[in-house]
């Protein structure tokens, strides 16, 4: 999971963080500092730090002397596509007005690196390249406080995201995605283009439209994929969400 050579605190941050969206730590599960630390080969001081930022990240959650990987509550689905929607309008207009020219470079090369995963990578990897552009976005708004909104809702979606799809998404070599997966891919490039061409054309209303299309595409799969799961077995739980 972690590379030995990890020195400094931002990578540990960035280790423990990618760790947790990638569900190789659990939800719930409870933080052991010393096994973090022998994991990374560093002092308690980076992973401390580390773990006070991922709380304020709502990623850990401290109870009591325990530091537990945040669980996931699918009750929340619909509050968090709430604040979603809500964020996501906003960082697109913002992002069409306060754009600049590198970080429009930026947003154009995470759209281009998701198109390119969906056949080079499996379901994690196009989750992560389908998070850099929408955070290329954010970055664009140049407004800090829409964007630790925005992100924190778009990081929560992902979370839960991530622990509905591990099993349905799971890419056996040679064979290709099925018609749904592909059908829903091939809208969600033809949504990040047309975003990217309303941020690049200073667009405010077309881009906030558009961000209200793309949430609801994105809901509306998760939604579906949620019903198939709960309609073939058990109610999903904290418990049981794993690789």
């Amino acid at each position: 999971m972690v590379d030995k050579r990890v020195r400094d605190g931002s990578k540990v941050y960035s280790t423990i963080r990618d760790a947790i969206l990638r569900l190789e730590l659990r939800p719930g599960s409870i933080i052991d500092e010393a096994t973090l630390c022998d994991a990374m080969n560093v002092s308690r001081t980076p992973v401390r730090e580390a773990i006070i930022q991922l709380i304020a990240d709502d990623l850990m959650i401290r109870e009591g002397r325990s530091v537990r990987v945040a669980p996931l509550d699918f009750d929340e689905i619909p509050r968090l596509g709430e604040a979603l929607l809500v964020s996501s309008r906003m960082i697109h207009r913002l992002a069409a007005s306060n754009c600049t020219a590198t970080q429009f470079i930026r947003i154009e090369e995470a759209m281009k690196a998701f198109e390119k995963g969906i056949e080079l990578g499996d379901g994690m990897e196009r989750s992560e390249l389908n998070l850099s552009f929408h955070l290329a976005i954010s970055q664009a708004a140049n407004n800090r406080y829409f964007q630790r909104f925005y992100e924190h809702a778009l990081i929560g979606n992902f979370r839960l995201a991530r622990a509905a799809f591990s099993q349905h998404e799971v890419r056996i070599p040679g064979k290709p995605l099925d018609k749904d997966t592909q059908a829903h891919l091939q809208e969600t490039c033809r949504q990040h283009r047309a975003m990217v061409e309303a941020i690049r054309d200073g667009d405010q209303d077309r881009s906030e439209a558009l961000a209200i299309e793309h949430e609801t595409l994105s809901r509306g799969r998760l939604q579906r994929l949620l019903f198939r799961r709960v309609s073939k077995g058990p109610k999903l739980t904290v418990g049981s969400i794993a690789e």
